[in-house]
């Protein structure tokens, strides 16, 4: 019996090389935490040796780190206000936008997630930096002008709300549409409440 020839080798780009192992990456977190993924496993996926791998990621946190943050970016594209329209209209596109992705992804983010906690300072604070984001985001949607550390700590909250929701929420509980307006509603209470000032 002959051996069976070994596949050629996919030459790609540098650029073209890292975009492909990071979404190996991105696919595996869904089923697995971040520290469970083996480098072996992607290396072997796509083709190249572990060694080869290292080369664009000096080291396995290295790697899971870029992993993770192109899971956040993904998180953020989509949660973006309108360039134009009121503010209330601004706000319902950013809790639109993420909501939507959520509960299109819920997987990537529920992974994204439990990354986020799961300890590593590195990955912890690409998570922290999203939030971090999304929060300055929603204040700048809704026009508030130098928002008090208070606000601030009240619009993270309702975030944490947000995201439990949109995991969780079914379409026998609230459509996404009901889960928006019920969303956006909330946001607006939590401004007015705690001192966001508009422009």
């Amino acid at each position: 019996m002959t051996a069976r020839p070994t596949p050629a080798r996919l030459r790609l780009k540098p650029d073209e090389r890292r975009t492909q192992l990071i979404g190996i990456g991105l696919r595996l977190l869904v089923t697995r935490p971040i520290h469970e993924m083996s480098v072996d496993e992607v290396a072997a996926e796509a083709g190249i040796s572990r060694g080869l791998l290292f080369r664009y990621f000096p080291t396995k946190r290295d790697y899971y780190v870029a992993v993770v943050r192109a899971a956040a970016r993904r998180v953020l594209l989509h949660a973006e206000a309108p360039a134009e329209g009121t503010p209330a209209e601004r706000v319902r596109g950013v809790v639109d936008g993420f909501v939507s992705f959520v509960q299109r992804r819920k997987g990537n983010y529920v992974a994204l997630v439990r990354a986020g906690a799961g300890g590593d300072g590195l990955v912890l604070e690409v998570f922290e930096d999203t939030r971090r984001t999304l929060v300055d985001r929603v204040l700048a949607a809704a026009d508030v002008r130098d928002p008090s550390p208070l606000l601030r700590l009240a619009v993270r909250g309702w975030l944490a709300m947000a995201e439990e929701m949109a995991v969780d929420a079914t379409e026998e509980v609230v459509t996404t549409a009901g889960l928006i307006e019920l969303l956006t509603g909330q946001l607006e209470a939590v401004v007015a409440q705690f001192g966001g000032r508009p422009r």
